[in-house]
Order: structure tokens, then sequence, then C-alpha cells
């Protein structure tokens, strides 16, 4: 319920809107939806395509993005992969997204949740600064397991390589899913993009973690859709390479030798070298119809919270 008013207030008053933009405590009312996205299971999907449309909404902010990132947390209980301390709350939105993805693309397959889901972390990108470790090893290996799941398939349609479908892998279905990786890896390569090229310098740890899993990116080289999408990103990278291989020459190669040359090297990096990318925006639209979404999630609330006796049998929803 308390979801769907901040919606309302969000997307009909502007007034409501600059006023929750401008709280320094915004984290009070971040860490509950994260949570309930987290734990999307124990929640209905309306839920959590309200809390997602609502993130969306925020983030087109650029405070908003930059701001959330200076907010850290001490220590976050609800979280149950690894235990998280002093991680900012831009980060913990990051690995819930990721999260959300990741079980999408599993379980779901909804077009719509990823996409509004890649939408948000591009809002972001541009602003990313200061990851914690943990965040900035999250997505790559989710790029990474993605690419490889892409891979795969691309080359079972293309007759090459020794992967085998089970039969319910149709071809149309294969094609489908091909489609859809290619978008998510298109928008992951932009969000890289705008994050190198508007918030590099402040972001080493990101820097370190694309150096890592450089070897990801070396077949999109010659991909027609996305060799273009990582010139900044190999441009950048083998820039790196080079200044770390002059300063480590001597003294051997550690992670910590590692950060302090690129956290060196960063500030020194000549922007000019990189492609103008324009800074990636996206704003969220109410469908024509969104009475579709909006009447069973509404009566759904009703049937769930109200104190009236409700025959089931005889529920009919009219849309």
């Amino acid at each position: 319920r308390e979801t769907l008013l901040l919606y309302t207030l969000l997307q009909g008053n502007d007034n409501v809107k600059t006023f929750i933009l401008s709280r320094t405590d915004i984290e009070h009312m971040l860490m509950p939806m994260l949570q309930v996205l987290y734990e999307a299971e124990t929640h209905s999907t309306h839920h959590m395509y309200m809390i997602l449309i609502i993130l969306l909404i925020l983030t087109h902010d650029d405070s908003f993005s930059s701001y959330i990132h200076d907010l850290v947390i001490p220590t976050v209980t609800w979280y149950k992969e690894r235990i998280l301390t002093n991680i900012s709350v831009g980060g913990l939105l990051i690995l819930v997204i990721l999260k959300t993805i990741q079980s999408n693309i599993t379980k779901m397959r909804d077009k719509y949740l990823h996409t509004n889901c890649l939408a948000t972390l591009a809002n972001m990108s541009s602003k990313f600064h200061t990851f914690h470790p943990y965040v900035a090893e999250k997505v790559l290996n989710l790029f990474t397991t993605i690419c490889k799941k892409y891979s795969k398939i691309r080359n079972s349609l293309l007759g090459v390589g020794t992967e085998t479908f089970n039969l319910e892998s149709t071809q149309e279905y294969m094609e489908s899913e091909c489609e859809t990786l290619e978008d998510i890896i298109r928008m992951f390569l932009e969000i890289f993009n705008s994050s190198i090229c508007y918030s590099g310098k402040n972001n080493p740890v990101m820097l370190y973690e694309l150096l890592h899993k450089r070897e990801v990116f070396t077949p999109f080289q010659t991909h027609p859709s996305f060799s273009p999408l990582i010139v900044n990103i190999e441009s950048i990278l083998g820039y790196l390479t080079m200044k770390l291989e002059e300063k480590t020459e001597d003294s051997g190669v550690s992670v910590n030798t590692v950060m302090e040359v690129i956290e060196e090297v960063i500030r020194a990096w000549p922007a000019d070298r990189l492609q103008p990318t324009a800074v990636l925006k996206f704003e969220y639209v109410e469908e024509s119809q969104p009475e579709e979404f909006f009447l069973p999630y509404i009566w759904t609330l009703q049937f769930s919270n109200s104190t009236l006796y409700w025959d089931t049998s005889r529920i009919t929803l009219k849309v």
C-alpha cells in the first residue's frame, strides 16, 4: 500500500518528488524497498514492479544518483550472500538490481523487468563512484555469466562449437533468448562506457575489476553490434595495462600494487582519448493503458488487507 502511494505521489506531484529528492536521510525510505526487492520470492510481482518503477524515477535525478553513493550503511542484516559492512546505499541498490536481473534471466524471463533494471543502472552509471570491491566484482561476474550464455546459444545457432541443448530449446526459443541476451549485453557495455567516461577517475575499484576480467571483452572486438561499444573500454584498459607493466616491472604484482598504480595513473589519464558518449538517461513513462497493471494490483491489495469477507469463487475482475 505504501509503495503504491509513494509511486502516485512521485508520478503525480513534482513538489513531493522535489521534497523527497532533497532529503539527506533518504536511506530510511530506500532500505525497506531494497529489502522487499531482494526478497522478491516472498512478495507479489506487482509489488516488485512498483519498486523498480520508483527506483527508475528517482535515479533519473543526477544528484540522487550521486548522493546515494555517499550514504554508507554500517551493516545490512538481510543480505544473505555475504556479510556486508560499510557499503553505500548506491552500492547496495546495484547489488539488489543485479540479483533481480539474474533471477529474471533464469526464472521469469520478463523483458519489461530487466529493461527497467538496466535502465535504473544506466541512469546511475555517470555518477558511479567509490564502489565497494564486492559491488564491482558482482557487476563483472553477472556480465561474464551472461556473455558465456550468449556465446553458447549464438554458437549453437551458427552451428559452431559442441554445446548441446535439450529438445525444448527450439530454434525459435533460442533465437529469442539470443536476442534478449544481446540487448542485455549491449546495455551493460553502454553502462561501462558511461561510467568510464564520466566517473572513471572516481571509481578505481571498477577499473580494477574491468582489467581483471578484460578477456570477456575480446570476442566483441569483431562483433558487428558490440565492437563500437568496447572502443573506450579497450582504450583505457590498454593504457592501464601498459602503465602497470612499466611500474611493476621490478616490484612484482599484487592486488594492492595494482590498485595503487590504477589510482595514480587514472588521475593523469587524458580524457580526450575517449570517444564522446552521451549521458545515459531513461525516464519512466506510464503505459497508454495503465489500468491493465494497476487495477489488478489495487484489488489485490484490497482483497488482502480488507476486513470484509470476499467469496473468492465469485470474484471477477474486468479491465
